[in-house]
């Protein structure tokens, strides 16, 4: 089964925590955080229309001006969601610009500004100079952010000494392509597929334009869904930086990320600085294997390394995996 959601830890373990999905058959992307990077395209940017800040310290948010100057001539908006006051550092980045000649540019940012029982959300139009301009407060509904036809994002405020947002990205459920009857009946992979998909996601029927060794024939989306389609539990990914390991921020965390396929946790410090960790707001790698293990994730990927234990790297992540080897 190709999984719906490729994800990728940008920066590797030891550099600023940066999480991009790609969502397999689709022009686009998320991504988790943006602090400093290198490794992403100006493609693979191109195709994020949801970006989602844990909080704005620089390690999580300074990539935020890289990301504006790759999009800032693109036609669909990005919507960039974080803890509160994130309307004001991304007004404030927006602001320390000049943006005389933009008069023409389509491009639009959204900003949700997510607290515990509401969403406030900014709209800045570079059309406008990116001038603010407030459209929309709406009371939570549970844990749920963003909602696409392919996804959705959760997120729980936790403790960094500041709010800091843990986030759920999931996939109500996955659609599996029979490929042996996709031969038996003479039909070829393409494109149509993703429409397929779509469909049944949005729930409603259409011809869909299939290839086949005859040609292309319309068939409805119904009867395509006998022949060709499984379904099985949608994946599950969630991503941990810069949490305080407490019972509070256990007791909010331990509900929604339950059962995780992919864990993103940091591994801040080495267990000896456990005191210290408290004090910062920080995980060790152990007690970060002890997330890992009651969260029952399958698989488990560290990060966020702190930079004064890189030359203790696998020292670190081996005390990660002493409380994680009954986790794949």
């Amino acid at each position: 089964m190709r999984p719906t959601f490729l994800p990728r830890l940008v920066n590797g373990e030891l550099f600023d925590p940066i999480v991009y999905i790609r969502i397999l058959n689709q022009r686009q992307a998320l991504m988790l955080d943006c602090g400093r990077f290198f490794d992403l395209s100006n493609h693979e940017l191109m195709l994020v229309e949801h970006l989602f800040i844990s909080h704005a310290h620089m390690d999580h948010f300074m990539g935020f001006d890289h990301v504006l100057r790759v999009i800032l001539h693109r036609q669909t908006p990005l919507n960039v969601y974080g803890p509160p006051e994130i309307s004001r550092h991304v007004l404030a980045k927006l602001g320390s610009y000049t943006w005389n000649l933009t008069r023409d540019y389509a491009l639009e940012i959204r900003i949700h500004e997510v607290a515990q029982e509401t969403i406030a959300t900014t709209l800045a139009r570079a059309c406008d100079g990116f001038t603010p301009m407030r459209t929309d407060m709406r009371a939570r509904s549970g844990d749920a952010l963003a909602r696409t036809l392919w996804f959705t994002v959760d997120a729980v405020e936790l403790d960094h000494k500041t709010p800091c947002l843990g986030f759920v990205v999931k996939e109500a459920y996955h659609i599996n392509i029979r490929g042996e009857m996709l031969t038996r009946l003479g039909y070829i992979s393409g494109p149509w597929l993703g429409m397929l998909k779509s469909a049944i996601r949005s729930e409603r029927p259409m011809d869909i334009p299939v290839l086949t060794l005859q040609g292309t024939r319309l068939i409805e989306s119904e009867r395509l869904v006998r022949e060709l389609v499984l379904i099985s539990p949608g994946q599950k990914i969630t991503y941990l930086t810069d949490i305080r390991y407490s019972p509070a921020n256990l007791e909010r965390l331990f509900p929604l990320a339950k059962d995780t396929d992919i864990l993103f946790i940091e591994t801040f410090y080495p267990d000896d600085m456990r005191e210290e960790a408290y004090r910062k707001g920080h995980l060790t790698a152990r007690q970060a294997g002890e997330i890992a293990r009651e969260l029952g994730a399958k698989r488990v990927q560290p990060m966020h390394i702190s930079p004064r234990y890189h030359d203790r790297r696998e020292d670190v992540l081996a005390e990660l995996r002493q409380l994680i080897s009954g986790t794949k």
